[in-house]
């Protein structure tokens, strides 16, 4: 079977592999699509913190059941041959408190499908029967390659204690952020105020939902937060979404937050953040928070969304590429990011969905 591996910074191989029958407990998938996601970029990159190389990436897929290994029903005897399916990628341990506690997202030894293991993009993927989830029989494949990243946002604006009427800001507006504002829609958010430097990605962000999108190169969002007394009145920003992973992001969200609101962090840091205003979290009562991907009920609740139309994938599909052109796939979504949002990989696709 075929198996794109990094071996080194920036270069990309299709592999020929033997293929790998599931066991006692294990399900096997026939990869449909598998999505690049930024951390698979930085990990291209040679700078992902978590992802050393060699590496085979890919955490974002869907795919159809073909085979099941013994004991696979077990934790799910609804999960048949043939059924369409996605992933919860998360590897957990099950033991340590926050595990114990139902906090696995945050396990003490977690481990990550097609980070600190094998990753989906490749012709057939094994996962453990209980990280592989159903999905309707009339739902799409491409479609619910997004489950994964639309998750993450559900989860983190779950955190944030979001209500009705609260303003939001968002930074960046990639998928993840793009993620965030449409689950910040639908729970009930006033005003959401989405920044980026891609004016594509701020045009997407106008038809997912957002009231107002800023470029931060023609004014920065603190100013426009300021000058939006007509928009916002007098209270301000409820909830800042942190969604890129800069030090300049990051005090950014510190001067947009009112006194006494929330900023979430989902952006992945690279690089430590060295000037961080400390004394404005103590005087002004900030909330700081982090997110961390998901459970499965934030995967399964995605799902319906998805299935149902209540948020969209499409306008944040902006390229899909076959398995043979991965080396293309990585080079677009690294070196053409002003007109990417999320790049697709198609490995087999069901028919109809090429």
């Amino acid at each position: 079977m075929r198996r794109l591996y990094i071996p080194r910074e920036r270069e990309v191989e299709i592999q020929d592999i033997p293929d790998t029958e599931p066991a006692e407990g294990e399900i096997k998938v026939k990869m449909s699509y598998c999505g690049i996601c930024g951390s698979d970029v930085h990990a291209y990159k040679g700078l992902h913190p978590f992802v050393p190389l060699p590496a085979t990436p890919g955490h974002e897929g869907s795919g159809i059941v073909t085979a099941l290994g013994p004991g696979a029903g077990d934790s799910d005897s609804r999960i048949k041959v043939g059924d369409k399916v996605t992933f919860e990628p998360n590897l957990v341990c099950g033991e340590c408190h926050n595990c114990r506690i139902g906090r696995y997202n945050i396990c003490e030894n977690l481990k990550v499908m097609g980070c600190q293991s094998h990753g989906m993009l490749q012709d057939t993927f094994v996962a453990p029967a209980g990280k592989v989830v159903k999905l309707p029989s009339d739902m799409s494949l491409k479609d619910a390659a997004l489950t994964e990243p639309l998750a993450v946002g559900l989860h983190a604006v779950r955190r944030s204690g979001i209500q009705v009427g609260f303003n939001v800001a968002i930074i960046g507006a990639g998928t993840i952020g793009l993620s965030v504002l449409q689950f910040a829609h639908l729970s009930g958010a006033g005003n959401i105020i989405v920044s980026d430097l891609i004016d594509k990605r701020l045009e997407i962000a106008k038809q997912l939902g957002a009231t107002h999108v800023v470029n931060p190169k023609e004014a920065p969002l603190h100013e426009y937060v300021k000058n939006a007394k007509d928009i916002l009145g007098d209270a301000g920003i409820d909830i800042v979404f942190e969604c890129v992973g800069v030090e300049a992001s990051m005090n950014e969200s510190l001067k947009v937050v009112r006194k006494g609101g929330t900023i979430m962090i989902l952006g992945v840091f690279g690089k430590p953040v060295n000037n961080f205003n400390a004394a404005w979290v103590q005087d002004r009562e900030f909330n700081i928070k982090g997110s961390l991907m998901y459970t499965m009920r934030d995967i399964k609740d995605t799902i319906t969304a998805i299935h149902d139309g209540r948020v969209k994938v499409t306008p944040m599909i902006t390229s899909v590429v076959p398995l043979d052109d991965g080396s293309k796939a990585f080079e677009i979504a690294d070196e053409d990011a002003a007109n990417q949002v999320k790049v697709l990989v198609e490995i087999n696709p069901s028919k109809g969905e090429g």
